[in-house]
C-alpha cells in the first residue's frame, strides 16, 4: 500500500511533467529517478521504519513511467496500427524481462543480494539509452496513414 500510494502520486507527476517539458525529458527524469531510488532502497534499507518513507519514494519513481507509456505509445503509431503497436510495446518487454528474476536469484548465490539488486537496477540505463532514438511527440499531431 505504501508503494502504491507513491505510485499514484508518481503517475500524476509524470503526466504533468510530460505535458510541460516533453515526453523524452520526462522519461529521462523518470528513469534517472528509478535508477537512483531503487539502488538507494536496496542499498540503504536497514530498519523497518525505513520502509515507511522509502517504499513510497520507490513507488513514485518506478511506477510513474507506466503513466508515460499510456501517453507515449499511442502517440508513436499511426491509427491503423495503434492498438497493435501499443500492445506490442507493452508485452514484448514482459517477455524480455521474464528471465531477470532467475538471473537475480542465480547472481545472489555468489554475491550479496543487496549488491545484485543494485547491479540489476542498471537496466534503467537501457531505457535512458533508448531515448536517443525515441521521437518527441509533445505538440505533434498523431501519425495518420
Amino acid at each position: 500500500m505504501l508503494q502504491d500510494s507513491g505510485a499514484l502520486l508518481g503517475m500524476f507527476a509524470f503526466t504533468f511533467v510530460a505535458a510541460s517539458v516533453g515526453r523524452r525529458k520526462a522519461f529521462l527524469a523518470a528513469f534517472t529517478l528509478c535508477l537512483a531510488s531503487v539502488a538507494y532502497v536496496f542499498y540503504a534499507l536497514k530498519t523497518e521504519t525505513d520502509v515507511y518513507w522509502m517504499l513510497p519514494v520507490m513507488g513514485f519513481a518506478t511506477l510513474s513511467v507506466f503513466a508515460g507509456y499510456s501517453i507515449y505509445f499511442p502517440e508513436i503509431f499511426p491509427t491503423r496500427l495503434r492498438g497493435t503497436g501499443v500492445g506490442f510495446c507493452y508485452n514484448t518487454v514482459r517477455y524480455l524481462a521474464a528471465p531477470f528474476p532467475f538471473l537475480l536469484g542465480w547472481m545472489s548465490t555468489f554475491l550479496p543480494f543487496r549488491t545484485v539488486a543494485v547491479v540489476m537496477c542498471s537496466i534503467y540505463l537501457v531505457g535512458i539509452a533508448a531515448l536517443i532514438w525515441a521521437p518527441e511527440t509533445k505538440d505533434q499531431p498523431l501519425p495518420e496513414d
